[in-house]
């Protein structure tokens, strides 16, 4: 697997992170099947439509999954309740194709005014990268019109519906999809949108009676900066202390540097470990399933530790 291999040298070479191999024995033997079945994604659901129509509005949704820690998160309210960060986003992006029915069409987002683009992400507080981000829309719509007709599903197809060739190809296909970063003069593949956008295909699918993509199970952790977070909290990253005040002191890092490729290698790993770890409990789960479990730890009030922050366009 690209991933898991090209981010292994990383992992046993790293000055600045390591996993706790013991602190993992202890969280396998102490969670529950229960506690790893898939939650806090419901908006996906909320996604509605062809199958044609899913595929390029989740697509559009990660092409823009990045970045939100700003001071200020981007908020929206919707029937009652307040989302946030990315949640936000996804609510603005889902209300406004429900709204304008272009907004799930490639050709659209090429042809959109600025102002337009601006609104269909607007909230309360900051979102960053505005300039990025409409970038990446026209960029994604042009590469889906010149290479794929137009249409996701058609990139879809030619990977006969399995995940991890479809983020490959997104990946290579796309250059905002690109996550991969030089170590010590060694590439890294890291993948993260790529392999979170067939995930997230394939769930908004099943939930519309569509079928969903195949191979899931051979998707990695997606590393972001949620996750790792959640994996210093249960004592599974360990980090070196001048690491760890820079990101409690909440400095901001440069994207590619040394201790933020150890982390997000090191993320990657540990999750690999912990699904092993509990197949050796008789508990069977994947990569994306303990992900997504980290994701929501992320978020509980009893996590002290704070998130790296790093102003990219991959996660």
């Amino acid at each position: 697997m690209l991933v898991l291999e090209s981010t292994q040298s990383v992992v046993e070479g790293a000055a600045h992170v390591s996993i706790d191999e013991s602190a993992i024995a202890r969280w396998a033997a102490s969670v529950s099947p229960e506690m790893l079945r898939p939650s806090g994604h419901g908006l996906l659901a909320e996604l509605t439509g062809s199958a044609e129509r899913l595929a390029n509005l989740v697509l559009l949704i990660d092409a823009l999954n990045f970045c939100f820690w700003s001071a200020d998160p981007l908020r929206i309210e919707w029937r009652g309740r307040t989302y946030e960060r990315f949640n936000a986003m996804f609510v603005s992006l889902m209300l406004a194709a429900r709204y304008e029915p272009g907004w799930s069409e490639p050709r659209f987002w090429l042809e959109a005014p600025s102002e337009e683009i601006r609104a269909a992400l607007a909230g309360k507080g900051e979102l960053l990268l505005m300039e990025e981000r409409e970038r990446i829309i026209r960029e994604t719509g042009r590469i889906l019109v010149e290479r794929f007709d137009g249409q996701f599903m058609n990139a879809i197809e030619s990977v006969s519906h399995r995940a991890w060739p479809l983020a490959v190809l997104l990946m290579t296909e796309f250059d905002s999809f690109r996550d991969v970063a030089f170590y010590k003069g060694r590439i890294v593949y890291f993948m993260k949108r790529a392999q979170i956008a067939a995930l997230d295909l394939s769930v908004a699918w099943q939930s519309n009676g569509h079928a969903p993509l195949a191979g899931l199970e051979e998707l990695t952790a997606f590393a972001d900066y949620r996750v790792p977070q959640a994996l210093r909290h249960l004592g599974i990253l360990q980090l070196a202390s001048p690491f760890a005040e820079r990101i409690e002191s909440e400095e901001e890092m440069p994207a590619g540097s040394e201790e933020e490729v150890e982390l997000r290698a090191a993320t990657i790993h540990a999750v690999d470990r912990m699904v092993r770890a509990l197949a050796m409990q008789q508990v069977k789960s994947t990569a994306w399933e303990v992900d997504w479990y980290l994701w929501e730890l992320s978020h509980a009030a009893e996590v002290g530790v704070k998130h790296h922050r790093v102003r990219t366009i991959y996660y």
